[in-house]
């Protein structure tokens, strides 16, 4: 009784952790690719910040970016 009740925990154990393994994959996969696809947006807001285009600019390539 005692060693089915232990076999049982480390099945629940083991199940836990695949799903645990495949939600993480899953997450990093998808913030790794928005990580990409937002790059050059951050790097505009950056310089846009900085002073280094002024407003104009910024919409314009703002606008080329999401097209």
């Amino acid at each position: 009784m005692i060693i089915m009740c232990i076999i049982m925990a480390i099945g629940l154990i083991i199940f836990v952790m695949i799903i645990g393994a495949t939600i993480y994959v899953v997450a990093r996969l998808l913030m790794k690719k928005s990580r990409i696809e937002d790059r050059p947006l951050m790097i505009l807001k950056e310089r846009y910040v900085k002073g280094e285009i002024n407003d104009d600019e910024y919409r314009q390539k703002k606008k080329l970016i999401n097209d």
